[in-house]
């Protein structure tokens, strides 16, 4: 179970909450049906809004995510079938209303779909998703990279919070980026902090010892997708951020049908 809130305020908005509930640090629903029991599921405060409106967007990417994921992993064995659940297949004695929610989702699912061979040469691809194998794939699926920094930015901050009860402020921010492999280098990989939440992530936090609120983290998500973020200075974050490496996509027009991220989320500090 979920452990109590320590306090009245939300990591992922800072914001004082008269309610506060238990949000998962890593996405619970990403967890694959291999993980231990005895992984620790950690939890931090948050406001009911940033729970609701992220755990919408960890479902959204998570139907997206399996469809480019290797089905033979066991890093995310049982979350294909999760995520055809949720788009109705492969279940039985669904309420009407239910049914015609989860046929929304994949009629919504299907219309986002893009032929691979027009995308073929443009920017966009990341890293660890899409064909594994000698297999090609028919259709690509897109997927937004303001999905991948939320979802790293609040295993960041639910990290730090469970690590040395901070909340991530100014005069510090974060920054994220694409690692194409999850390759930690040295010197980092042998001062860098392991945190293991079973078979589904690991993450590696290195800290700055001129500065133990600066940090560095790696994030493997299912051993095929690598995020990374910085805890910096928020005003010297964009110096730094042009070395690293971001994902570069195509910027669909607004009458295209792709996945939306909510303004909430969108407009967080």
């Amino acid at each position: 179970m979920p452990e109590a809130p320590a306090n009245g305020r939300c990591v992922h908005c800072l914001r004082l909450s008269e309610l506060i509930t238990a949000d998962h640090v890593f996405p619970n629903s990403w967890y694959p049906d291999t993980t231990p029991p005895t992984v620790q599921r950690w939890t931090v405060p948050s406001c009911p809004e940033c729970n609701r409106e992220l755990g919408q967007l960890e479902k959204d990417l998570l139907i997206r995510f399996i469809l480019c994921v290797n089905p033979k992993s066991l890093a995310a064995s049982g979350l294909a079938s999760k995520a055809l659940r949720s788009l109705g297949l492969d279940t039985d004695g669904l309420s009407e209303k239910e049914k015609a929610h989860r046929d929304k989702q994949r009629t919504k699912i299907r219309s986002e779909l893009m032929p691979s061979a027009e995308l073929a040469g443009k920017p966009g691809a990341i890293p660890g998703l899409g064909p594994h194998g000698d297999k090609s794939a028919l259709w690509s699926i897109p997927i937004p990279w303001a999905g991948l920094s939320i979802v790293a930015e609040k295993i960041v901050c639910g990290c730090e919070y469970k690590l040395r009860k901070r909340f991530v402020e100014k005069p510090y921010g974060i920054s994220t980026f694409i690692d194409s492999s999850g390759f930690v280098p040295e010197p980092y990989a042998s001062h860098a902090q392991l945190l293991d939440f079973g078979p589904g992530c690991s993450v590696r936090r290195v800290f700055a010892t001129e500065d133990p609120n600066m940090a560095l983290y790696w994030i493997s998500v299912w051993g095929t997708l690598y995020l990374g973020a910085r805890i910096g200075l928020a005003d010297e974050l964009p110096k730094l951020d042009q070395s690293a490496s971001r994902a570069q996509g195509m910027v669909p027009n607004e009458n295209s049908k792709t996945m939306r991220i909510s303004p909430y989320l969108r407009n967080q500090p």
